[in-house]
């Protein structure tokens, strides 16, 4: 039996509450300012289409056209331009989003390509292989939010896209207690009215069209055919929805499993794009990744990204967009959600970005930086800084840390020793990107049960947010955690307990650098605000000796 959040929350927030303790507070971060323009192309895989963008030879827009195409129709793709790759299916909602980017970039025949692409089932201009309804459509189920459209298989059994009433009527109860939880319950903004589009639907509620998706290994996207939407002017958008008609054959036993968390995490793409559609990608994938829980807490369904999350990619950029690593960044948001007590707090950095008519508008990190503030962990504000080393430490041991962490991975380890009476000091030293730790676990050997163990560091100065943790683990399965406080220089020293009673140390060192330049300046995916990092591959230098006789500091 799980214990309560509450109870998992308490002992996160006091282990959080020691590494806040031991800090000295860190430098402001420079905002910058958020870049208008297209969002960062997503990540597609090394075929035909990425090496002619890498030459020049396709434009970005050209490019979002034909990577979008491929999404329903693959043996087009490669008649044009041959070693095409299937797109990453998940990916299909942002792969539609960069080609509504761009729609303005467009020649006229491809624009007319692309607005075909971006259309809905119902609109009856079809495009090679794309989800059109070829027959006419049922009355759709509705509640006063949101409107299922669909082809009755009862009465066009024969029809492709069609669906069962009863499937219709499942997903209108699914897709209205994913509003329930995440608008009526958790205060996100509703999706936005799409009055404006061409074909509203019928009227200004959210639209969720069932389709055959599963046909082309997709589970559902949500798209936008918003005439006002703009990178530029209107980062807010009207959205639809499409699921697939019934999630058989997808890999499931039981077909109500991907029905809800697809649901779950494309509809709140729906929400997100009532505050800026045009947000990074790693934020819009790592949110709807992490709701899918919150709304249906018995799936479970995102720990399978955990696989490639920070836990056991902890040297790969928090930030960097690129799949399926962005999938895996949920665990940071729960994390926060955890050591605050309040899952709002997620709810706030969306606020934070929110590129609408009364907007801060900041993208992903800097929306991040600016709301932790605003949250205490034993009345100390939290910074990013802070919360970023902390959630380093606690993933040592999420058993420990996360309401739900019995099943997540404890962080990989980048290097590791044993200190023996006979090798009595040890040192270790690495570059570390911009948001990453790196684990350095030092295991007791053959030493006095009274040892303790002095860890003196070296880090980058307090300008770039460096951070270091020494996480003792007891040969029980406890944890400490000791910050080591770190002068302007990055120097620190801390003495930690390493008798009978403690298996290992692991020193955890931290760059939480959320400095970026040139933010908007390339068209390629990288980082947050498609910029470039200031404070990539700085070193830390770390030497742990031990000593004899009892510690206080441990």
């Amino acid at each position: 039996m799980r214990e309560p959040r509450t109870v998992r929350a308490a002992v996160a927030a006091a282990a959080i509450g020691v590494v806040l303790a031991g800090l000295v507070p860190a430098p402001a971060t420079p905002a910058v300012a958020a870049a208008g323009g297209a969002p960062a192309l997503t990540p597609g895989p090394p075929d035909a289409l990425t090496r002619l963008l890498d030459a020049g030879r396709l434009s970005p827009a050209r490019y979002a056209l034909e990577r979008a195409a491929a999404l329903f129709d693959l043996a087009g793709a490669r008649a044009r331009f041959g070693a095409v790759a299937r797109p990453e299916p998940r990916s299909a909602t942002l792969v539609l989003r960069d080609l509504a980017a761009r729609l303005d970039a467009l020649r006229s025949a491809d624009e007319r390509r692309a607005e075909a692409i971006l259309a809905r089932p119902t609109d009856g201009r079809p495009q090679a292989g794309e989800p059109k309804y070829s027959k006419p459509e049922a009355l759709p189920r509705c509640d006063g939010n949101l409107c299922v459209h669909y082809v009755s298989r009862a009465a066009h059994p024969r029809n492709a896209h069609a669906a069962t009433p009863a499937f219709a009527r499942r997903v209108l109860e699914v897709a209205g207690r994913v509003w329930r939880t995440g608008v009526d319950a958790f205060g996100y903004r509703a999706p936005k009215q799409d009055l404006d589009s061409l074909n509203h639907g019928g009227d200004g509620r959210l639209d969720v069209y069932l389709a055959d998706v599963g046909a082309y290994g997709l589970f559902g996207y949500c798209t936008t055919d918003d005439p006002n939407g703009d990178p530029d002017t209107r980062p807010d958008v009207s959205t639809y929805c499409v699921l697939d008609n019934d999630y058989v054959g997808l890999g499931y036993a039981d077909p109500a499993v991907p029905l809800k968390v697809t649901a779950a995490h494309e509809l709140f793409h729906a929400v997100q794009a009532a505050y800026d559609w045009w947000e990074d990608g790693w934020f819009m994938e790592g949110t709807a990744t992490w709701i899918e829980d919150e709304v249906f807490d018995g799936i479970d369904d995102n720990v399978g990204y955990l696989r490639s999350s920070p836990l056991t990619r902890p040297l790969r950029p928090l930030d960097r967009n690129a799949f399926p690593g962005w999938y895996g960044t949920w665990v940071w948001f729960r994390f926060l959600a955890e050591q605050v007590g309040d899952r709002r707090i997620v709810r706030d950095a969306w606020e934070a970005a929110d590129g609408s008519a009364v907007d801060p508008n900041r993208y992903s990190t800097e929306a991040t930086v600016a709301t932790l503030p605003a949250w205490t962990v034993r009345h100390n504000p939290l910074t990013f800084g802070e919360a970023f080393a902390a959630f380093g430490a606690a993933n040592v041991r999420p058993d420990r840390t996360y309401d739900e962490g019995r099943r997540y991975p404890r962080a990989s380890t980048q290097w590791s020793t044993t200190i023996t009476t006979t090798r009595r000091s040890v040192a270790a030293s690495a570059a570390q990107d911009h948001l990453t730790n790196r684990y350095a676990r030092i295991r007791r050997g053959a030493v006095p049960g009274s040892a303790r163990l002095l860890v003196v560091v070296d880090a980058p100065p307090a300008r770039t947010d460096p951070h270091a943790t020494l996480v003792v683990v007891r040969r029980g399965g406890g944890v400490r955690i000791r910050a080591i406080a770190l002068d302007r220089t990055g120097a620190g020293r801390r003495t930690v307990a390493f008798g009978r009673k403690v298996a290992e140390v692991v020193v955890v060192t931290t760059n939480a650098s959320t400095r970026f330049v040139d933010c908007g300046g390339d068209h390629r995916w990288r980082f947050s605000c498609a910029g470039t990092p200031l404070d990539d591959g700085v070193r830390f230098t770390f030497v742990a000796t031990l000593l004899r006789g009892r510690s206080r500091s441990g």
